[in-house]
């Protein structure tokens, strides 16, 4: 039936409504519906460009985000977007998780082989060849056992050895084997927040979430010697990848109201800039780094590039050790060509990383899941969604219920 004038003229009024409203987040959480994956392996590749500037001489040049805002550098804008997708993502993965056990296994099997297997490198390859001990000696050496001991769980307590014996000993910043690791504590730190408070029952809407964070800010801003772990009484590093989790974490409570524009991005990264030298300059600065994510994860470009595999990871761990290496054997190597050697190594590494490593470790742990009858007496919510992909951190899909 061929429609009349009018009713073509609501259709197509119809059709521009539909086309001209914005995507909610909602609608970008689901595995093909986002590229996180190339969003978090350029944000590792941006932690190593930031790191050349204080790993290597500059040869005169500045670190070019310090230019642009205060207080912050390229690695850390990086790792704010590791953290805040981190926290959607994480949220996302135990509200549709059956399991809270389930939940621990893939959380467990997704951080610890990956690094574990990075320290190992780290230590009896990179450390045995640089060096300056005889091998044996280096092996046997009290200082390598301690290294070992205090890196391979990310909960050791302080003081913990840094340092391997006689390696990067002259290197031009501190002899530290792996600066990077650092972020893997907190990152653990806040999988147990979720755990813990989803297991509560504080995640199960977006009131609830909301509340929940409110809570602990407020009891942070009164006594944060109360909140456990992210106690720091004033602004640190580990208290500010907190914030960036929790930013996530309020992000998944508004998804289904929260809309992505880029109009709105270019609104926000002109309120930063006209708020830098402020009290406020930082929330500001990230509240435009965190909204301008989405609306990259949102664009069609950025869904057209999928990666065949989640490489951020692995590029992140090893760019540390690699740039160290580098750095040493050839000492006379400033920042921006540094690049040039440093960034294709640490792509080459997450490649294998996630190949021979994390890919696989992951595969057992989802059939592990599925197979061994884990129980479930920790429900975090009820199963949505029969048979949907979960698209967890880092990007491995697996069944809901893994």
């Amino acid at each position: 039936m061929i429609p009349t004038v009018d009713e073509y003229d609501e259709r197509q009024r119809s059709f521009m409504v539909i086309t001209q409203r914005p995507r909610l987040l909602v609608e970008i959480l689901g595995r093909g519906a986002n590229n996180f994956d190339l969003i978090r392996l350029l944000a590792a590749l941006t932690v190593i460009f930031g790191h050349s500037f204080y790993v290597f001489p500059t040869g005169g040049y500045h670190e070019p985000v310090t230019l642009l805002v205060k207080r912050n550098f390229s690695g850390t804008l990086a790792v704010g977007t590791f953290f805040f997708i981190s926290g959607m993502l994480i949220s996302q993965s135990f509200e549709r998780s059956n399991s809270a056990l389930r939940f621990t296994v893939m959380r467990i099997a997704r951080i610890y082989p990956g690094s574990i297997f990075c320290l190992l490198i780290t230590v009896f390859v990179i450390g045995a060849i640089a060096t300056t001990l005889p091998a044996g000696e280096y092996l046997v050496d009290a200082q390598t056992t301690c290294y070992l001991r205090d890196n391979w769980s990310f909960f050791s307590h302080w003081p913990m050895c840094t340092t391997l014996p006689g390696v990067f000993t002259t290197n031009h910043f501190a002899p530290a084997p792996n600066g990077s690791l650092w972020t893997l504590q907190p990152e653990l730190v806040c999988y147990i927040y979720v755990l813990i408070l989803g297991s509560m029952r504080c995640l199960t809407s977006s009131f609830r979430i909301l509340s929940t964070l409110g809570g602990i800010l407020l009891l942070h801003a009164v006594a944060p010697g109360w909140v456990p772990y992210f106690s720091d009484d004033h602004y640190t590093d580990v208290l500010k990848v907190g914030l960036f989790f929790m930013s996530g974490v309020a992000a998944f409570a508004v998804r289904e109201k929260l809309p992505i524009r880029p109009r709105y991005a270019a609104l926000l990264i002109v309120l930063a800039a006209s708020l830098q030298d402020t009290a406020v300059q930082e929330y500001a600065l990230y509240g435009a780094l965190f909204y301008g994510v989405l609306v990259a994860a949102a664009s069609t470009t950025f869904r057209r590039l999928a990666l065949p595999g989640d490489y951020s990871f692995g590029v992140y761990i090893y760019g540390w050790p690699i740039q160290q290496t580098v750095q040493h054997f050839l000492p006379h190597l400033t920042s921006y060509p540094s690049n040039l050697i440093c960034l294709p190594a640490a792509l080459v590494a997450g490649y294998l990383s996630w190949i021979l490593v994390e890919r696989r470790t992951l595969q057992k742990a989802q059939m592990l899941a599925k197979t061994s009858g884990l129980p479930s007496f920790l429900y975090c919510t009820e199963r949505l969604d029969e048979g949907r992909l979960l698209y967890q951190h880092f990007g491995e899909p697996i069944d809901e219920g893994a």
